[in-house]
């Protein structure tokens, strides 16, 4: 082959490459972005509200943040997946602030691609209104409930949970580079989410955010449903989960469960994640930060299991109460005194 000629096509195979990679973010949207994080001044009162509920917010990240670095905590994965999250990033980014790639999955519809351009001023107020409706609403519990999210994310013109992910991004000082459709099919369905390209201006690093909208009805996770193959050729990663309803409890979910547990290296949840038994002590360090005494039977949800060993992990452990709300510990007693954080690290 001509030398010349040989040039050329390794010049522009480069070219496309870096057109392949370069971000779909525009202009346009990155002005939306400020506006619904309420980080621009073209609408006072919303800016003024998300102040308010976001510096409660940073607050508790905060206060989570100086805790984990009295403890010993090292969640060394690159990926890590939260199943049944909500729009719950702040929590996840605080306890796993050197990941790579986060992956979640909720119940809420993607919502993506947004057509907020499109929208009249009086719709564009409904979208915002939602955006700092769910901000107000994380920062009274550190949770959400499904009632509030499905509430809020329904709205037509809201259309989803992209907006109001991306203005807690930006609100945690995350700049969105790019982003783009994401699906996993299954057997007879498809799952729809994104992922969205993310840089840390406080870590100077990298990141990727993906969402699925994934309704876990009891019989995924098995070869050739989709789900099971996307799961398995994550390789190794973390698990973060909390106020989850209990829906790891039992055996309706075991597949799935079994799955995720495969491949898992680091877990973090609350008392309402994985039961403590398939985490014996020969195979896994298990650490308790603050103080669990029981579980909470939730209208609607599944019956959590008895789990004596818990109990015992918090008399052993003796921790203090946390300083920040964690799980449905606040739900029953108002303050902290029933929020357990529970890490098991793989040995």
């Amino acid at each position: 082959m001509n030398p010349k000629f040989f040039l050329c096509i390794l010049l522009f195979t480069l070219q496309c490459q870096v057109v392949s990679n370069k971000p779909n973010g525009t202009q346009l949207e990155s002005n939306e972005f400020s506006e619904w994080a309420g980080l621009s001044n073209d609408d006072p009162v919303h800016k003024r509200e998300m102040d308010a509920s976001w510096n409660k917010l940073i607050t508790t990240k905060d206060l989570i943040t100086e805790y984990l670095k009295q403890k010993d905590y090292h969640p060394n994965v690159k990926t890590v997946v939260y199943p049944f999250s909500g729009i719950d990033v702040l929590n996840l980014f605080s306890f796993f602030p050197k990941c790579q790639n986060y992956i979640l999955f909720g119940l809420e519809d993607p919502g993506y691609p947004s057509k907020y351009s499109e929208l009249s001023e009086k719709e564009k107020s409904i979208v915002k209104s939602g955006i700092r409706n769910l901000s107000d609403h994380l920062a009274g519990r550190n949770y959400f409930t499904y009632r509030k999210m499905k509430e809020e994310t329904k709205k037509k013109e809201l259309n989803g949970a992209y907006p109001v992910f991306v203005a807690f991004l930006k609100r945690m000082g995350k700049e969105i580079l790019g982003s783009k459709e994401e699906t996993i099919s299954g057997k007879g369905i498809i799952y729809k989410g994104f992922t969205l390209l993310l840089y840390d201006t406080k870590l100077n690093k990298k990141e990727s955010l993906t969402y699925f909208k994934i309704f876990l009805i009891g019989n995924e996770g098995i070869p050739g449903d989709g789900l099971y193959e996307y799961f398995a050729n994550l390789g190794e990663f973390g698990v973060f989960t909390k106020s989850a309803e209990y829906l790891f409890h039992g055996e309706k979910r075991k597949d799935f469960r079994d799955l995720l547990l495969k491949n898992a290296t680091f877990v973090v949840q609350d008392e309402s994640g994985f039961p403590i038994r398939f985490f014996p002590e020969e195979s896994w360090k298990r650490s308790m930060f603050g103080r669990y005494e029981k579980s909470w039977n939730l209208s609607g949800a599944v019956t959590p299991e008895n789990q004596p060993e818990l109990i015992k992990l918090s008399k052993d452990t003796n921790d203090q109460i946390l300083p920040f709300p964690f799980g449905y510990g606040f739900l029953g007693t108002k303050d902290n005194r029933q929020s357990a954080v529970l890490v098991f690290e793989k040995k």
